[in-house]
């Protein structure tokens, strides 16, 4: 969809673009990436690979994969971030990303409470300077994607 920056952006993973964490897995339906506006280490976003921008407009097929990649990205990250567990948010109603896409956010044990639940969305959409570094989100990426492909296997 034109001014779509999530089918801007599958379409850079299409053609081999994108760097490690802006393609950690992918499925047939979803992309797995790390969020690239946010100061949070961790903060992994699922996207749906076509254009819809409501929950019903999913296939049985997505649904499906959607809930076994919310499963496996919720344990890659708590094996590799020693998250006590994940949220999960989905809204699509950003002007430069009105595509489905799910938030998966490890909640750190110790976490200070200004960030508990929805008010950890204040390390989203940071100026440059305070974002994660590629380096540290590529090392993550990088992880989580061998981590994933054994998973998947193992189900097949």
């Amino acid at each position: 969809m034109t001014g779509c920056l999530s089918c801007a952006l599958t379409q850079k993973r299409d053609a081999g673009e994108a760097p490690p964490w802006d393609s950690i897995y992918r499925s047939a339906f979803w992309d797995l990436v790390h969020a690239y506006n946010t100061s949070y280490f961790g903060w992994l976003v699922l996207v749906a690979r076509r254009h819809i921008e409501a929950l019903d407009e999913m296939t049985f097929a997505e649904a499906a994969d959607l809930g076994a990649l919310l499963r496996e990205a919720s344990q890659a990250l708590k094996r590799h971030t020693g998250c006590q567990k994940t949220y999960v948010m989905q809204f699509a109603e950003s002007a430069d990303h009105p595509h489905v896409h799910f938030h998966i956010v490890p909640r750190m044990p110790g976490q200070a409470p200004e960030d508990i639940a929805f008010r950890v969305m204040r390390h989203l959409g940071v100026q440059a300077s305070e974002r994660c570094s590629e380096d540290d989100m590529n090392a993550l990426a990088l992880a989580i994607r061998g981590q994933l492909a054994s998973m998947r296997d193992c189900t097949t």
